[in-house]
């Protein structure tokens, strides 16, 4: 289980992890005339572990508050990671599985490959600590993420700016609560950055290129922690990053959760359908309680589809919201005829047209 996609080690080519690398060592008196040479290294690691990990958790929280996300990651180095993992991806460099065989009295009857099974996900609200609720203008908005995200050129950000227009955000903001429509603006954009978008670019980089051709989608719609973030002042949370953990757990929220029946008949699908999956690589099958009609996100897989640098269409299964769990289809130019509430509520994201243009800006984002 991974926190973030394979694309969110944002300015990986940047010496921004050096430099922040050479500032512990300078704070703990390990800094030479060579913060890269073996000296300063050998110094670091005599130094008390308690006194390198305060060091480096209070440099990433001053830097990157509130939790010091993305202050230190694996970046570039010509050696172990030799290029942008975008860059890696398209090529099909990664690890595609392994080989299985079944012997006949020692000789090899049959020789299979075994791809490694994989469930990409985002939630609702990804995006939604990002960004501070009052926010009201578009540099602010571009203030959320432009700390973590240094490459990105002026025409690009306008290009974000007009995907994301402030009113297509008006219909979220709720009587008696402070958050603003650049708020939810903002934190959609995150939330494309951070998860969705990289998590689409991953999953369909992979099956193009030989990694699986089975890979599920779901986004997670329903939060245990509405009643926690009601008492906490923070309802514009709503479906928040983390939300689908208890789920997946099958465990209740402390301190106020909701965990009411309902939520724990979801808790008890989701986990039955991750659990399946952990066994077989199949979430919808298992004799217990699955989500059954969970499909594979990329449906096309023929030899035109897997020619093309992003999908036209995918499938994805969403777990909980007001029109309850079940598969739904995303379009970008495809036409999928008469669509669902479930899909229509998710065509409201426009994240095919969003994401296009993100992932076609890689080489800024420095993934």
């Amino acid at each position: 289980m991974m926190s973030g996609a394979t694309g969110t080690n944002f300015n990986i080519m940047s010496n921004l992890v050096q430099d922040n690398t050479a500032t512990v060592a300078k704070s703990v008196g390990c800094t030479h005339d060579d913060p890269n040479s073996q000296a300063t290294l050998d110094c670091l690691r005599k130094a008390p572990f308690e006194r390198l990990r305060d060091t480096s958790v209070d440099l990433a929280r001053q830097l990157r508050p509130p939790f010091g996300e993305l202050a230190f990651y694996p970046s570039y180095d010509g050696d172990y990671i030799t290029n942008r993992p975008s860059v890696l991806l398209r090529k099909g460099l990664f690890v595609k599985g392994t080989l299985a065989f079944a012997l006949n009295r020692g000789n090899i009857q049959s020789l299979t490959h075994t791809g490694i099974s994989i469930i990409g996900s985002w939630v609702a609200n990804d995006g939604a600590w990002y960004a501070p609720p009052s926010i009201s203008d578009d540099a602010s908005v571009l203030a959320t993420f432009q700390t973590f995200i240094k490459g990105l050129s002026k025409p690009s950000l306008q290009r974000l700016l007009s995907l994301y227009p402030v009113s297509d955000f008006t219909r979220m903001v709720r009587p008696n609560e402070t958050a603003t429509a650049d708020y939810y603006r903002a934190a959609q954009m995150n939330r494309d950055l951070w998860f969705t978008c990289p998590v689409i670019d991953f999953t369909w980089q992979y099956t193009r290129f030989g990694g699986y051709s089975n890979a599920r989608l779901y986004d997670m719609n329903q939060t245990k922690f509405g009643p926690i973030f009601q008492y906490m002042g923070i309802p514009q949370w709503r479906v928040s990053h983390l939300s689908d953990i208890p789920y997946l757990m099958n465990e209740d929220v402390a301190a106020g959760g909701d965990n009411s029946p309902g939520q724990q008949e979801l808790s008890a699908a989701f986990s039955g359908s991750i659990t399946a999956f952990a066994h077989s690589g199949d979430p919808a099958i298992s004799r217990g309680g699955t989500f059954k009609d969970w499909p594979i996100a990329y449906q096309d897989q023929t030899v035109e589809a897997l020619s093309k640098e992003y999908p036209e269409e995918l499938s994805l299964y969403v777990v909980g919201g007001t029109l309850g769990s079940g598969p739904a289809r995303v379009s970008g130019t495809a036409d999928i005829g008469s669509k669902s509430k479930r899909e229509e509520a998710l065509a409201w994201e426009k994240s095919f047209e969003r994401c296009s243009f993100i992932n076609s800006i890689l080489e800024e984002i420095g993934v």
